[in-house]
């Protein structure tokens, strides 16, 4: 999707807005990596850069409207804003107010659709959502995220037809740290054997 020095910056920026963070303290009872990419919301600079690439992406699809789910409008806005491009939100459940809308925002039947967003968190929830823009009449083009834990999420939304993309992977993540110094080779160490054993815990 990007090329690698798109992917090198990105991960700087994250790790330096401390979105993508590998605690010092050695304690057992901590992480020995954490990815909050909730804190882009707070780092406008790094979410604007962030969008950009999503967007030099995303431009080659042919589509109408940008859709972000509810726990991730920030991003998708951020796109819509920058590049003049109409955007829809998927709420995560009907308000109960109002006139109940699962869609909110100005669209019709058939037009085409870019789904943004930080992750795949939980492949079913993500069908929901996807299910729920379907359901109003509209096309998936495609899913874009920023980043790919490797826990399988990713190949769960395309075992349904659905494409699915990823800007950075895990591994990408770990790779630059480690060349740059930020991470040691312990550290390093440490992380590759939690996420061993998270890939196993998700396949079960």
């Amino acid at each position: 999707m990007l090329d690698i020095k798109s992917k090198q910056k990105l991960i700087d920026l994250l790790f330096s807005s401390g979105a993508i963070n590998f605690p010092k303290a050695k304690a057992s009872a901590n992480l020995p990596y954490e990815i909050k990419l909730q804190y882009l919301t707070s780092q406008p600079k790094i979410l604007h850069f962030t969008a950009k690439l999503l967007w030099s992406v995303i431009k080659k699809e042919t589509f109408d409207l940008v859709a972000g789910p509810y726990t991730d409008i920030p991003l998708a806005t951020t796109i819509a804003l920058e590049y003049n491009w109409p955007m829809i939100f998927i709420r995560g459940e009907r308000k109960d107010h109002g006139m109940g809308k699962l869609i909110e925002g100005n669209y019709s039947t058939d037009q085409k659709v870019i789904v943004v967003d930080e992750e795949v968190r939980d492949p079913a929830d993500t069908l929901q959502l996807l299910g729920r823009l379907e359901g109003s009449g509209l096309n998936i083009v495609g899913i874009y995220v920023l980043v790919d834990r490797g826990l399988g999420a990713i190949e769960a939304i395309k075992s349904k037809g659905f494409k699915c993309e990823a800007m950075i992977t895990l591994n990408d993540i770990f790779v630059r740290l480690f060349e740059t110094g930020k991470i040691s080779p312990d550290q390093l160490n440490q992380a590759k054997k939690y996420f061993q054993n998270k890939r196993i815990t998700s396949s079960i």
